[in-house]
């Protein structure tokens, strides 16, 4: 078990410095007001995100006006029981590289869409999820702060809440 987790750990660090190498260039759009945002992008661990919050935290989008697209992360191979639909889709080990670093059909629409805000609810830093953040070609990236993760997000969020919604209520409260 303990060469398990030291395989681990290299596998996680040399995806880590994959991804720092890949961040984007510095931006110089001019970043919009949450108000004017109409399009927002929320990346998240499913077995993290309990149903009710994430249709907590639609509807908390939806009525103010804006479109909202989630992209799930699943820790398994096969998804097939998860029935995606235009607004909602997941993605898995399948769609990782050997480096856990998300590629693949199931998240590039989600990476190359032009969201106003990426909302990146990660509450622990997973690299899966951290990956989507770096490669997002959204305007404003926001997210939990991690000192491994700085080149992930525009704007960096530190919390004590370590569950989900608690991430989503803080990261709300900074960009109202």
């Amino acid at each position: 078990m303990y060469i398990f987790e030291i395989l681990t750990n290299i596998q996680r660090n040399i995806g880590r410095r994959f991804l720092a190498k890949s961040t984007q260039l510095n931006k110089f759009e001019r970043l919009i007001t949450f108000k004017a945002a109409r399009k927002i992008g929320i990346v998240y661990n499913k077995p993290d995100m309990i149903k009710e919050h994430l249709q907590k935290i639609i509807h908390h989008f939806e009525s103010e006006g804006k479109s909202v697209y989630t992209l799930g992360f699943v820790d398994e191979k096969d998804i097939s029981n998860l029935l995606p639909n235009y607004k909602e889709s997941y993605f898995c080990k399948n769609d990782l590289n050997f480096w856990k670093i998300p590629h693949g059909n199931r998240i590039s629409k989600f990476i190359q869409e032009d969201f106003d805000f990426l909302i990146n609810l990660d509450s622990v830093g997973l690299i899966e999820l951290q990956g989507v953040s770096t490669f997002s070609k959204a305007k404003t990236r926001i997210g939990k702060y991690f000192d491994e993760f700085l080149f992930a997000h525009d704007l960096m969020v530190k919390t004590s809440s370590h569950e989900v919604y608690g991430l989503f209520v803080d990261i709300i409260r900074h960009i109202k």
